[in-house]
C-alpha cells in the first residue's frame, strides 16, 4: 500500500517508461514455519518465490 505518493514533473519520463514495461505475476512469499519465538526471525526467515523483475538501471530522485 502507497499511502502518500507523489510523481513530480522530473518523474514523469521515468514513470512514463515503467508503465510500458511487461507486468509479472506476483511472487509467492514463504515464511519458516519452525520459527515460534518473533525474536528469533532472521534474514534466511522469509523467502519470494518466483520474484521476476524488469532491469531498471535509472536511480530515481526522491526526497529524503
Amino acid at each position: 500500500m502507497i499511502a502518500d505518493a507523489h510523481i513530480y514533473d522530473r518523474h514523469i519520463p521515468i514513470v512514463e517508461e515503467l508503465i510500458t514495461r511487461q507486468e509479472f505475476e506476483a511472487p509467492e512469499f514463504a515464511l519458516d514455519k519452525k520459527v515460534k519465538d518473533f525474536y528469533q526471525f532472521t534474514t534466511e526467515s522469509f523467502k519470494f518465490d518466483n520474484y521476476r523483475f524488469n532491469e531498471f538501471k535509472v536511480k530515481i530522485p526522491v526526497a529524503v
